[in-house]
């Protein structure tokens, strides 16, 4: 499935839901949540590149996470081929969410999705940081721009963090970086990744209206590159991809830096 095919289906979806109605996690004017929006554009635009025109909606969010969604950014200046796959709205001021979905039900014509039904219900928000823009991160995946597989792998970043409070920026901090095997992404496709903190050229993060932005990258791994993490560390593996020439771009079955 493309990438315009994956969008097309999103946006022009149609989603109904029985609960409660979404609210906000915290109070924010019209004017102040798209002052941070606008902040935050321009900063992706002026490190990676221009925005599309269309964010791309995940289905399953559309009540929980309303002004949220991915974006998918051709990043010349990052290398020849390769696009900046992020999330664009985990740093909104409305954020950690107050509102969960259950029994979320996506229709689809066996093309793309066509509506969907939930149920909503309220929930205690996770803890927000002092002085941080919502969940504090937007999360990115450079990888070469023809692939689609990125955007699932956001999508599995998304559910965790909004939908399981997995608390991703606290966890990269506290071990120099977190590892996560037999992600599915798609297609019977499964990846090994590492979620560390972005090291430039890659936006490294910014301070927004509502608060301080990470930016934090997944990368994939392999095998070996995951057991040897388990054993030197996580940072320890970071700073073997940056001198075996890898860095934070991921790129599937590719050779391992270590045995």
């Amino acid at each position: 499935m493309s990438i315009r095919t994956f969008a097309n289906g999103l946006m022009a979806a149609a989603m109904s839901m029985a609960g409660v109605a979404a609210h906000s996690a915290a109070p924010a004017t019209e004017d102040a949540w798209q002052g941070n929006y606008d902040a935050r554009q321009r900063y992706f635009e002026t490190t990676v590149g221009p925005l599309p025109a269309d964010i791309l909606k995940m289905m399953s969010m559309l009540v929980v996470w309303p002004g949220g969604g991915l974006f998918f950014i051709p990043a010349p200046k990052l290398g020849t081929g390769l696009a900046v796959f992020t999330t664009f709205g985990l740093t909104n001021p409305d954020m950690p969410t107050t509102v969960q979905a259950t029994n979320v039900e996506v229709t689809s014509d066996g093309k793309r999705s066509t509506g969907a039904s939930a149920t909503l219900s309220k929930r205690t928000a996770a803890p927000q940081r002092a002085g941080y823009a919502g969940y504090g991160y937007e999360m990115v995946m450079v990888a070469p721009m023809h692939e689609d597989w990125p955007v699932n792998f956001l999508q599995w970043a998304v559910n965790a963090e909004i939908g399981h409070d997995a608390g991703l920026l606290a966890r990269v901090e506290q071990n120099g970086g977190l590892s996560v095997e037999e992600i599915d992404v798609g297609d019977g496709r499964m990846v090994n990744v590492l979620i560390a903190k972005a090291v430039a050229p890659l936006p490294t993060g910014t301070l927004l209206p509502a608060g301080k932005m990470d930016v934090l990258v997944a990368t994939t791994i392999t095998d070996q590159e995951m057991r040897w993490s388990q054993r030197h560390g996580r940072s320890a593996l970071l700073k073997k991809l940056q001198e075996g020439g890898v860095g934070q771009i991921s790129v599937l079955d590719r050779s391992s830096i270590v045995q």
